[in-house]
């Protein structure tokens, strides 16, 4: 059995599910492809940033993102104590929040198809289909079932099969995160902090990355870490045991679990986050990526759920513009939306990325932010910077 879509989308998390939203608003014929049976888990931090909360009320979810656990500031460990709050931005709020991804990836999956498009779950993607001029005209499932559209959006994630098929390659490719998180109980009273713990040694290296404490209410937090690659022996690290080592540095009266405990309940959960755009440009003839596919994390801090959310915004707006003007070989309107909204951010992010990968350098950072003097002088530039322009999707 063959069906035909307007609009085909590979993966029905945060970027998918949005660019399923997107593109329903128009009437386009979607359908949303997706291996697992939702709610399910991902591995993930939880937070939502102000930028996250802001889209997300955007889609309509006001509401329900209002009953998330809510944040109000960071507090950092650089290992000198600081707090910050979220900047005012115009149009935007003033808090994040958090919450699962068991309940968010199912909330927006459900508010794409009360926006029209059809959910398919339990429908593995495992290749594109391609006409005999190499573009891609749809998908096939691992049933063998092919699904075809005038367009395909590949949201099926950092191992993405569409990308692997078409042997989609970037200058840009390689610049990765590594995190690992687990969710328990805290002997501790319910937040309204993400915490930020700068101090990350191995062997006496300082790490690019940080650590975590983020509540997600009822007395449950996130902890995790996360590092990225750019470290010459990132491959030495036992993400599991440097978890370990990091929940050992928090306050002993929180009586956390030992990883031994979580790892049997089967909490922790490791993945990799590719950043800075690892498929570019974002499309070829017939598909567009979004997400983690495209390496849409930030650069810098591995932020993943805002830019998951306006790639996949964007791609579902660029896509059913360009089907409607023009056909499915050409969405360079995508590209040229990404560049405007990223393209400086992550030339920034792709150069700090390479240098904090040096201990040295790191070091040098950890001692300058640890600087108050420095510290106040930055944070008065970054509030600055966040009053001016800001991109929409």
């Amino acid at each position: 059995m063959t069906q035909s879509y307007d609009l085909v989308i590979a993966g029905g998390g945060p970027s998918g599910s949005a660019a399923a939203w997107q593109a329903a608003q128009t009437g386009a014929r979607v359908v949303v492809l997706d291996k697992a049976e939702f709610p399910r888990d991902k591995p993930c931090g939880d937070g939502l940033t102000a930028r996250a909360v802001s889209y997300l009320q955007k889609m309509g979810l006001a509401e329900e993102v209002g009953a998330f656990h809510r944040v109000n500031r960071v507090t950092v460990f650089s290992p000198t104590r600081w707090e910050l709050s979220f900047p005012r931005r115009p149009g935007m709020p003033d808090h994040g929040h958090t919450v699962s991804r068991t309940e968010l990836d199912a909330l927006l999956l459900k508010h794409a198809e009360s926006a029209g498009a059809e959910v398919r779950q339990s429908c593995e993607v495992v290749r594109p289909e391609l006409d005999e001029c190499g573009r891609v005209v749809g998908v096939v499932l691992k049933s063998g079932e092919k699904v075809l559209g005038d367009a395909v959006i590949a949201a099926d994630g950092a191992y993405s099969p569409i990308k692997r098929a078409l042997k989609i390659d970037s200058q840009y490719n390689g610049y990765s995160a590594i995190a690992i998180r687990s969710e328990m109980h805290a002997d501790r009273e319910d937040s309204d902090s993400l915490d930020i713990h700068l101090q990350l040694r191995f062997r006496g290296d300082q790490l690019p990355g940080y650590g975590w404490v983020f509540p997600m209410g009822g007395g449950r937090f996130n902890i995790g870490l996360g590092y990225v690659n750019s470290y010459k022996n990132w491959q030495s690290i036992n993400a599991t045991q440097f978890l370990g080592e990091f929940l050992h540095t928090l306050p002993a009266e929180w009586n956390l679990p030992p990883i031994e405990e979580l790892k049997k309940n089967r909490s922790v959960r490791a993945w990799r986050l590719p950043m800075g755009f690892t498929a570019w440009p974002p499309w070829r003839p017939g598909v567009l990526f979004v997400g983690d596919c495209l390496g849409a994390g930030k650069p810098a801090s591995g932020a993943g759920i805002s830019k998951a959310l306006e790639s996949g915004l964007a791609a579902g707006e660029c896509a059913i513009a360009a089907l409607t003007n023009g056909g499915p070989d050409d969405f360079t309107n995508y590209a040229q939306r990404m560049e405007a909204a990223w393209g400086r951010e992550y030339r920034r992010g792709r150069w700090f990325h390479k240098l904090l990968g040096y201990p040295p350098v790191a070091n040098a950072g950890i001692r300058l932010i640890d600087n108050a003097a420095f510290r106040d002088r930055m944070l008065k530039a970054l509030y600055k910077k966040a009053q001016g322009p800001q991109h929409t999707y």
